[in-house]
């Protein structure tokens, strides 16, 4: 059984995505490696899929690699593809190098029989390219209360005073 997936880059503007046809025994770290190859990335960074509910929140992680031997589950080579993909849960969230979060949803489009004499994973389309840097990644910190915590001003700036008073005024970085 082929499944054929797109994966759409959080580009934060023009739309950028590949349509990648694997086969449904392939583990994630295959699904990953053509990710990497399709996109245009170094290949050097971490990466992790998530599986998500249907408002896309994140549920469990599958990593590269496990770095973590107490964390259920397993790395991207143990984890077959169907396992996470298929049609009662159709999308993952695939993060890529943790430190500029390239962000990717990946969806399951359709599945079908395997094409004679073609190889798997394959490449199928391709739109856009992604641009130099990722977008700043959009977090909201939410104060569902509303009220001004302790050591909040109104703004809910932090009155935190660290205990060295004016300790450090007379430092003299220059000797």
């Amino acid at each position: 059984m082929i499944y054929r997936i797109r994966a759409t880059a959080a580009t934060g503007g023009d739309q950028v995505f590949r349509d990648i046809e694997v086969r449904d025994d392939n583990n994630l770290e295959d699904l990953h490696n053509i990710l990497v190859q399709s996109f245009g990335l170094d290949g050097h960074e971490l990466a992790s899929f998530y599986t998500t509910d249907d408002e896309l929140n994140l549920i469990d992680e599958i990593p590269l690699y496990n770095m973590d031997p107490s964390m259920q589950g397993g790395a991207m080579a143990n984890v077959l593809i169907s396992d996470v993909l298929n049609r009662r849960q159709p999308k993952l969230i695939y993060i890529y190098d943790y430190l500029n979060m390239w962000q990717f949803l990946i969806e399951l489009l359709e599945e079908g029989p395997e094409a004679p004499g073609c190889s798997y994973p394959n490449l199928v389309y391709a739109y856009g390219q992604l641009p130099e840097n990722p977008p700043e990644p959009d977090f909201e910190i939410e104060n569902l209360g509303g009220e001004t915590l302790p050591g909040e001003d109104e703004e809910g700036l932090d009155d935190y005073n660290d205990g060295y008073g004016n300790y450090y005024d007379d430092y003299d970085d220059e000797w």
